[in-house]
């Protein structure tokens, strides 16, 4: 009898091994016990900074302009004519500002509306000229000192206006984070990305671990990775690559409220080489990255 449980305790721990070895714990320890601020180590960073003295933008949709965390807020602007910020219910934008917010809560944060809605409504995804505003709004941001600007919406075109932006912005010392790489084409219902060659390497490109209940593919042109889950949102969703880059935001705005004369070669090599290994993904790391910029 003996024998018998013992076997059926080793198959137990075999059939739980892969996800042991995968993910480093079990699903449920996943879901109860981690979030993006102790898995980044961003609490331990806040001994150091909590972002004072610096603003990021955010370049999106369906902000929150109204409410009593609007304080957070500063120079709210929208790029699209005609179309106000602020104006349906808050969503994707709020959701992305509170991300920084949390994480550097001294900073400000500039909201910018870079998507239009089609036909009044916010609710459609279906032919989104968000593009050209995205360019502009790096420009925007870089005009009034913010030390990082995200996008979340989606893919950008590799261009030379875009060169030009990216460009611009880190002569003012704004670095660029996006959600994706710089897709060449769109062919067969996909995007062909740039290679590491042909990337704009001013450009943060984040990347997400997976997570049990959501599955993500490591890509060699993704600079620095994020944990994308259990973010306790107020909004829907809360899950997913939207969530890179204000998490790397967020803690760009820690390492620049600590000093303010980094260059955005120096914020990107900085983050690459503190970066802890999980798994083969090179995970931001914001103690060891605060800790990186006080040695300068």
């Amino acid at each position: 009898m003996k024998k018998i449980k013992m076997c059926a305790f080793l198959i137990f721990i075999i059939s739980m091994f892969p996800i042991w070895n995968i993910y480093g714990q079990t699903e449920n320890s996943i879901d109860q016990e981690t979030n993006y601020i102790s898995f980044h180590n961003i609490d331990k960073a806040w001994a150091y900074s909590k972002g004072r003295d610096v603003k990021v933008a955010v370049l999106d949709w369906m902000f929150n302009i109204k409410s009593d965390t609007s304080q957070k807020y500063i120079n709210p602007t929208s790029l699209v004519p005609g179309q106000e910020i602020g104006i349906f219910d808050a969503w994707h934008g709020e959701w992305m500002t509170e991300i920084i917010h949390t994480i550097a809560p001294e900073a400000k944060i500039i909201p910018i509306r870079a998507r239009p809605a089609r036909d009044g409504k916010e609710e459609s995804f279906i032919d989104r000229p968000y593009e050209k505003y995205i360019l502009q709004g790096i420009i925007f941001s870089a005009d009034r000192g913010a030390v990082a600007v995200t996008n979340s919406m989606g893919p950008l075109k590799q261009s030379a206006e875009l060169d030009k932006a990216i460009y611009y912005a880190a002569e003012r010392g704004t670095v660029f984070i996006d959600v994706h790489p710089e897709y060449l084409t769109y062919e067969n219902d996909s995007y062909v990305l740039c290679d590491s060659l042909t990337l704009n390497k001013r450009i943060i490109h984040s990347g997400i671990i997976p997570v049990p209940e959501h599955p993500a593919r490591r890509h060699v042109v993704r600079d620095i990775y994020t944990w994308p889950y259990q973010i306790n949102p107020k909004y829907k969703d809360g899950w997913g690559y939207s969530n890179g880059p204000p998490i790397i935001a967020g803690v760009i705005a820690l390492m620049k409220s600590v000093n303010k004369d980094l260059t955005i070669d120096e914020i990107k090599n900085i983050l690459i080489k503190a970066a802890r290994k999980h798994n083969e993904y090179k995970v931001l790391d914001a103690e060891a990255a605060v800790k990186e910029v006080l040695k300068k």
